[in-house]
């Protein structure tokens, strides 16, 4: 951006002059006889450097153009990429936090956060970035060109041109608080309903389903109106803005004026400063203007940095300690450890803090309220869009008991078309098809057998132990019977 701010006032500032003395040249030669002998006047009746004027500024216009499609993509190109930094910093944060952590968020707040919340960014890389280093750069350069070319436009810059700052300084606290609102607006709004979608079965049985359109037209009409108050500060702050420039830009232009009038000032000078002051002012104007685009995007990723924050302040947790040595003789190859506790005691935590401190890959986790999400069976199993290893998933299906179920039956939204026994079996899948793995070291099972009948929770034991003895080191929560555990610890030593 430095690079193609020093290239693009290079192009202004070469244009402008030259533009400037063709014209105080044809203006000044007015007076004269025009003929076709005369030196100002070309073959073609055209005025003089006509021809070198029209390839100068075509050779110009051309390199500013060009340098102004190139900053268009270097700055979508920084957006992408700080997107996908933020976006996987994020995930890796939330990993870290924990189930604990993330069960106190609502998920649709979470969900936005990551996805069109941030996606705002856009605007703040695209444009009021590059806005900030042109104006760094060329605001600074243009004004002390100018003030060294006509000392009285100088010092008319100079006074005028603090007002935009000043202006943005206001308009900024009141975009502040109003982007703040609406952003506060939309969470709620989403919060709502994605608890609406979660708990319709128990509105529908307690027959309060009919209230909640009016509540989410109400949580809407609210963030409409909020909306609405952005837009008409942004309107409001982008006139101001458009204003004070335009009339500081006027009064250099009534001084140049009236010092050409009174001939102590040159029209080539004058019109040289009348033309650098419009470029002298647009930068900082428009750092203004799209600063409200923005602000969304920056407030969405002080939250995320608010993450990342936490994620780092956390101290060493006990399952940190568990990648040493020593610990891990807790758990070894081809055994089963099974974790104990009355109900309520922390296994589910104990065991989520043993997950995070484990490499991401060498875990096959099925967490004790697993999600599964539209699509097949076989695609819940292996992944949306991966390639499906037939034999391995043969071999899962078989393994988690899912003799009732095709690996091409649909799954639908929050399991609608499967029991509840069923969706546990397709998670549970899921998580031997990863055990298969080669990479694959750790089986964490939370309630592997829970709800289900005794015949199948038998095969399932028998596939856990089966799988214990190709090497993997397995933790089981369990209240129900898995058959013999090689080793049993407390939540407290986990």
């Amino acid at each position: 951006m430095v690079v193609l701010a020093v290239l693009a006032l290079a192009a202004v500032v070469g244009y402008t002059w030259e533009l400037s003395r063709f014209i105080a040249k044809v203006f000044g030669s007015a007076g004269a006889t025009e003929t076709a002998d005369s030196p100002l006047v070309s073959s073609t009746g055209l005025p003089e450097g006509t021809n070198t004027l029209l390839i100068f500024v075509l050779v110009f216009g051309t390199c500013r153009a060009s340098l102004l499609w190139l900053q268009d993509w270097l700055s979508s190109r920084a957006a992408a990429v700080a997107k996908r930094q933020l976006r996987t910093s994020l995930l890796g944060a939330i990993g870290r936090l924990g189930p604990a952590w993330l069960a106190k968020r609502n998920s649709a707040e979470v969900a936005l956060l990551a996805t069109s919340q941030l996606d705002a960014l856009d605007a703040y890389f695209g444009k009021f970035l590059p806005q900030l280093v042109y104006s760094i750069i060329v605001t600074p350069v243009l004004t002390a060109l100018i003030f060294a070319t006509d000392v009285w436009s100088g010092i008319a810059i100079l006074c005028t041109l603090p007002l935009i700052p000043l202006f943005m300084i206001f308009i900024g606290w009141a975009t502040n608080k109003v982007q703040q609102e609406q952003l506060n607006a939309m969470n709620r709004l989403a919060r709502h309903f994605y608890e609406v979608l979660r708990g319709l079965t128990t509105l529908r049985v307690f027959g309060r389903l009919p209230q909640q359109p009016d509540f989410i037209a109400a949580s809407s009409e609210n963030y409409r109106r909020r909306t609405m108050r952005v837009l008409r500060v942004s309107f409001l702050s982008g006139f101001a803005l458009e204003v004070a420039a335009s009339l500081s830009v006027a009064l250099i232009a009534v001084s140049i004026g009236l010092r050409l009038i009174d001939g102590s000032l040159e029209l080539s000078t004058g019109l040289f400063v009348l033309l650098l002051a419009p470029e002298a002012y647009l930068p900082i104007r428009l750092v203004g203007a799209n600063f409200h685009a923005s602000n969304e995007g920056v407030v969405a990723s002080g939250k995320i940095l608010d993450v990342l924050d936490a994620a780092e302040a956390l101290p060493p947790t006990a399952a940190e300690s568990t990648l040493t040595s020593e610990s891990l003789e807790r758990f070894d190859k081809g055994k089963i450890t099974r974790i104990i506790g009355v109900s309520g005691a922390g296994k589910t935590k104990a065991m989520a803090r043993l997950r995070s401190a484990l490499p991401a890959e060498t875990v096959a986790w099925l967490p004790q309220q697993a999600s599964l999400f539209p699509g097949t069976v076989s695609e819940n199993v292996a992944g949306p869009g991966q390639n499906i290893d037939a034999p391995l998933l043969e071999k899962s299906l078989a393994l988690a008991a899912l003799d009732d179920v095709s690996a091409d039956s649909p799954v639908g939204d929050a399991t609608t078309m499967l029991s509840g026994g069923q969706a546990q079996r397709v998670a549970l899948a899921r998580a031997f098809y990863r055990a298969l793995g080669k990479d694959c070291e750790w089986l964490l099972l939370d309630e592997p057998i829970a709800a289900l009948d005794a015949v199948r929770a038998e095969k399932i034991a028998s596939a856990i132990r089966s799988l214990a003895s190709q090497g993997k080191r397995v933790v089981v929560i369990s209240h129900q019977h898995v058959g013999p555990v090689d080793n049993q610890l407390a939540v407290t030593d986990v």
